[in-house]
């Protein structure tokens, strides 16, 4: 009896019909599709944190089961991530401001009198708050690896991380 309600409920979610997208996930072929979209997501939420909207997709290469079309989509969003990577955040945002109050908009700024990267971190600061994987120093950072620390700072001491700049843009 349990079997045969299991197969009832199956059969009227529509299980067995979309068996055909589910084997695209579990054939040999799903990890190249899941790269894809975890480079996907990176780049996209990258984007957003930076100001920018999220770079479109058509999703072909779930749709297209050509193992050298999943290669070349695998390929252009790597380089879309690196790209997006280096991109500085619009001029608008709070944080373009910020670092252009503070550091002149240099990103890569290494400083002489102990603050670092275009927010002005304090080596300290830099690395209490970096995430794992991210350079030892805020100058070695991109523009988005700044950003993201520079979040987890503000929700943890507020603007007054950045008490002149924050002030001056009147943030607090």
């Amino acid at each position: 009896m349990l079997k045969a309600t299991l197969l009832a409920a199956l059969i009227a979610t529509g299980a067995f019909w979309d068996a055909g997208d589910a084997g695209a996930h579990t054939s040999a072929k799903a990890p190249i599709i899941h790269r894809i979209d975890h480079l996907r997501g990176k780049t996209n939420e990258i984007r957003t944190l930076m100001g920018r909207k999220p770079a479109a997709t058509t999703f072909a290469y779930r749709k297209n089961k050509s193992h050298s079309f999943r290669k070349n989509a695998l390929k252009r969003w790597r380089s879309q991530l690196r790209h997006t990577q280096a991109m500085r955040p619009v001029a608008t945002s709070v944080w373009a401001q910020l670092a252009a109050c503070e550091s002149n908009g240099s990103w890569a700024y290494n400083g002489s009198v102990i603050f670092d990267g275009g927010l002005q971190f304090h080596p300290q600061t830099w690395s209490s708050y970096r995430l794992k994987g991210y350079p030892q120093y805020a100058w070695q950072a991109t523009p988005a690896q700044q950003i993201r620390v520079a979040k987890l700072v503000q929700r943890r001491q507020g603007w007054r991380a950045w008490p002149v700049c924050s002030r001056h843009l009147g943030l607090r």
